[in-house]
């Protein structure tokens, strides 16, 4: 999965912001709100970490289920691409 567009993630009282620019018109595409798992997975997929990278991280930082980080990564996959952010 590659991102279609730069995303920068900022963290803004304890939420984070991710703000989608596209590189060619230097324009704001889009601007949208993560919690902070979010902010990790979106993380990683910029750093071309593939989907059984990303859970073995979540597996690292919390204490859920190999199954249920699976889910959180593929929906929110899933959420970029309904959203125009992915190629």
């Amino acid at each position: 999965m590659k991102l279609k567009y730069e995303l920068s993630i900022q963290e803004v009282a304890d939420k984070f912001v991710a703000v989608a620019k596209n590189t060619e018109t230097e324009t704001v595409e889009q601007v949208f709100n993560l919690n902070e798992t979010g902010a990790i997975i979106l993380k990683a997929l910029q750093d071309g970490e593939d989907v059984p990278a990303i859970v073995d991280q979540l597996l690292s930082q919390y204490d859920i289920e190999a199954q249920e980080a699976e889910d959180e990564v593929k929906a929110f996959i899933n959420m970029l691409t309904e959203n125009g952010l992915t190629e």
